[in-house]
């Protein structure tokens, strides 16, 4: 292992470490590399199979039934020696770890959220090193606490027999899911390294926005140092200029103005606009450390107040009320350490393509990296960040409290320095759960242990967390998400809604428009992953609901059967495994967006909707609008014009009674010109219908177009919208009735030809069709192809739609189908 300096004038060395573990059966060393788990190691050996593939899952719980050994063997030369401090540094241990350091217990760590670090200079030598670590399973190490707290916390979605994921500090979604098989990762999420370094170096920082006033921004500051010792530093910054401060335990705090600051916004409500910030620390003109980064100016209000409705919730940003649109984003890989910066970008670019203005990071994941939140910054996505707790009841004693304020203490000022970030919410779903999913009674929790264990929610996230935001920001803190849960109509009046009444109760799919929330922050339906997904974990022989292997894949107890039940009622019965695949998708698409057309048109009684859910950690049947591979489903395509911030959208007062409203996010009140254009089912104009509308600032207005409606009933009319926004923008969005039936168009009436040449890694498809094509679907054999527009039905006549694509896709590869 060499070093290299990473710091702007060489103070601080650092290299890598790469590691080799123990196999516990074998009884060999074999190597992991830098980062990583055992297994994946085992894995890219071939030894262990693909845990995605088939049913292979099940074969990896072995893992959690050994203690880990690893080691590195590193070389320190004299030169590295002579430097002041010598630190070990460990981003995240996969979780319950002692470090050694040449036979010496240097670490012991208990939580995979949080960087850990020791100087290690009184242990090393000059030459070789060796770094042991040995890391405990989650249920081996807390195999006799339940027994010790005389009851066990309920944890509906460990599937372990030993449930004790609320007792670990990890991603919670690796104990099982119900979009996520059970593996936890046992290694190295992150690259540790060794530091040798004079003087000090950042390890973390904040910059916050605490007031606006006139013509200037009150800035509040925090930089955190890796040695904790008081100090006297120069602070010198090149929008704040240069400031004496004390340095109290490695904490350095200021406070400065910022004259006729440039607000950021969110996409949609302005510019993104971020400041270059440099920041220099010296001690008699000697450079300590240094940084630079990017920051910007805003601030973020939540509204819960009682109202005419109930009680509100909805965002200012800069003072203005906003509508909020987007996702719950979870995990990208049961295996943190492989998700590549490349891919949390184009995740949130994907966002901003589908006019998401917000997205909120899901509790039972981890913390996003810092990639996340620079292209939220950069694209104008708000963030609304959990902190890691979800769908269980947590201890709340004393180490259990000091190990997640020092996670507090790290990932809060860490991520409230993005502009992006406007709220940060205790929990998820972890207040409905005790107050509605039956804890008392399955798990026996009665008198004491009742009374502790909602004791230690009330100290965790209404003592804790909202006294460490406070400290480092003004962003909003709330303590949970739900507020209210969806059974009673009252419960749709007040604050945050989790509405699960059509996939977890019995209601129409059409309440999905009706039940609305005054902010919808999770709702949502099922669907599969295209076909080429499927492939790639099953054989032919399990391409059937009813195989092993498809139920494997799906981890919602409800089923594919509640997938089967509204297709059926909305598309017939499937012909086979393939084309339920496409009603699965269509249906998905058609609930969620009867929902954000409700929330859109309710506001401003409804603050906002984030639709359950964005993505998905391996291939499966789930709620996901994007799957594994990144391949949009039949929803992206729709969100995407749900999204837009002008838009026509229909209201279902029944399948067959549809309403269509112009819906806009523009602050400013503006004249609209809508066409609708009415064709028969033959590509014949009936009508041309002539609208112009005034719409109100972030306002709706129901269409008038009683005529179309009885076309539509009648099953013989498609609509084209088409429209102008205030930018002068086209615009447009089909229509036709959903339970359409007809006699399906012959592959012979419709010629595919693709052209990609001129243009690198863009091509333009040409559908040629002599019939209506309801619900034309275009996909293909080749994985990162995207176009422009998907699942949308087509007249007879000529269509083109783009196609972006990594490898070139032949024309071979695309397949079609519609209804």
């Amino acid at each position: 292992m060499g070093f290299e300096a990473n710091s702007q004038n060489g103070n601080v060395q650092s290299a890598p470490i790469e590691w080799s573990f123990l196999h516990p059966l074998k009884k060999s060393w074999q190597d992991l590399g830098a980062k990583g788990s055992v297994q994946e190691a085992l894995i890219a050996t071939g030894e262990m199979p693909d845990p995605f593939y088939g049913m292979n899952e099940l074969k990896f719980g072995w893992f959690e039934e050994h203690v880990w050994e690893f080691k590195s063997i590193v070389f320190l030369t004299d030169e590295q020696l002579s430097k002041e401090y010598l630190e070990l540094e460990l981003p995240s241990v996969d979780t319950y770890a002692k470090i050694y350091f040449n036979g010496t217990l240097i670490l012991e760590t208990a939580n995979a959220f949080i960087p850990h670090r020791a100087q290690i200079k009184e242990f090393a030598k000059s030459g070789m090193n060796e770094i042991q670590v040995f890391i405990t399973p989650p249920v081996i190490y807390h195999e006799k606490t339940y027994k010790e707290m005389g009851y066990q916390l309920p944890a509906p979605n460990d599937v372990h027999k030993n449930a004790i994921a609320p007792l670990t500090r990890k991603p919670q979604y690796q104990f099982g899911w119900d979009w996520s098989l059970r593996l936890n990762t046992i290694g190295f999420n992150k690259v540790a390294q060794i530091h040798a370094y004079d003087n000090n170096r950042i390890i973390n920082s904040t910059i916050n926005t605490a007031s606006i006033e006139d013509d200037g921004a009150e800035m509040e500051m925090m930089v955190e140092f890796a040695v904790k010792k008081d100090d006297t530093l120069v602070w010198t910054s090149n929008h704040f200029g240069k400031q004496e401060i004390v340095i109290k335990n490695g904490v350095g705090r200021r406070t400065s103005q910022l004259i006729n600051p440039l607000f950021w916004w969110p996409r949609g409500h302005g510019k993104q606009n971020l400041y270059n910030e440099e920041w220099i620390f010296t001690k008699e003109n000697e450079f300590i450390d240094g940084k630079s980064f990017q920051f910007g100016v805003k601030t973020s209000e939540l509204i819960m107040e009682e109202d005419e409705w109930g009680t509100s919730y909805y965002f200012k940003i800069n003072g203005r009320k906003l509508f909020c649109k987007g996702a719950d984003y979870i995990p990208q890989d049961i295996f943190p350490a492989r998700v590549k910066d490349k891919d949390i970008e184009a995740l949130v670019e994907t966002m901003a393509e589908s006019n998401f203005n917000m997205v909120r990071v899901w509790g039972g994941g981890y913390y996003p990296d810092e990639i996340f939140f620079e292209t939220c910054d950069r694209l104008g996505i708000m963030v609304w960040e959990d902190f890691m707790f979800a769908c269980a009841m947590y201890p709340g004693d004393d180490k259990f409290i000091a190990n997640i304020t020092e996670e507090f203490n790290y990932q809060v000022p860490r991520i409230a320095a993005h502009a992006s970030v406007v709220q940060f919410n205790g929990n998820n779903e972890v207040e409905v759960a005790w107050g509605n999913w039956g804890f008392q009674i399955k798990y026996g929790l009665f008198g004491k242990s009742a009374k502790e264990i909602e004791a230690s929610y009330d100290r965790i996230f209404k003592e804790v967390a909202p006294n460490i935001v406070k400290e480092y920001t003004s962003i909003p803190y709330i303590h949970t998400s739900p507020l209210s849960n969806w059974g009673k109509t009252d419960f749709y009046n007040h604050g945050s809604q989790h509405y699960w009444g059509v996939w977890h109760g019995k209601d129409p799919i059409e309440d999905f428009g009706k039940k609305i929330g005054r902010f919808n922050a999770e709702y949502g339906f099922q669907s599969f992953p295209e076909f080429n997904t499927i492939k790639t974990f099953s054989e032919p022989s399990d391409w059937d609901l009813k195989s092993d292997v498809m139920k494997h894949h799906q981890k919602s107890y409800v089923g594919n059967n509640m997938i089967l039940k509204h297709a059926k009622n909305l598309y017939g019965e499937p012909d086979n495994f393939e084309e339920f695949i496409y009603f699965s998708q269509l249906t998905q698409s058609k609930a969620v967006s009867m929902a954000i057309a409700g929330h859109r048109i309710d506001f401003p009684r409804c603050g906002g909707t984030l639709v359950w859910q964005l993505n998905d950690c391996w291939q499966v049947s789930s709620w996901s609008s994007v799957d594994y591979f990144g391949n949009w489903k039949a929803l992206q395509y729709e969100m995407k014009k749900d999204y837009e911030d002008v838009s026509v959208v229909a209201k279902y007062n029944s399948l067959d009674d549809i309403d269509f409203y112009l819906v806009s996010d523009v602050v400013d009140t503006f004249m609209c010109e809508i066409q609708c254009e009415v064709y028969d089912l033959f590509g014949k104009k009936k009508a041309t219908i002539e609208l112009s509308q005034q719409v109100n600032g972030q306002g709706s207005q129901q269409l008038c177009m009683k005529t179309v409606k009885k076309d539509l009933q009648k099953m013989n009319a498609h609509l084209v919208f088409s429209w102008k926004d205030n930018t002068g923008k086209n615009h447009s969005r089909t229509y036709d009735n959903v339970k359409l039936k007809r006699e399906k168009a012959p592959e012979s009436s419709v010629k595919l030809s693709f052209d990609s040449a001129g243009v690198r890694k863009v091509g333009v498809l040409t559908i040629e069709t002599t019939k209506f094509l309801k619900d034309f679907w275009i996909s293909s054999d080749k994985f990162g192809v995207k176009f422009d527009y998907n699942f949308q039905s087509l007249l007879p006549g000529t269509h083109q739609i783009v196609v972006e694509f990594g490898d070139k896709p032949e024309l071979s590869d695309f397949k079609m189908m519609w209804l």
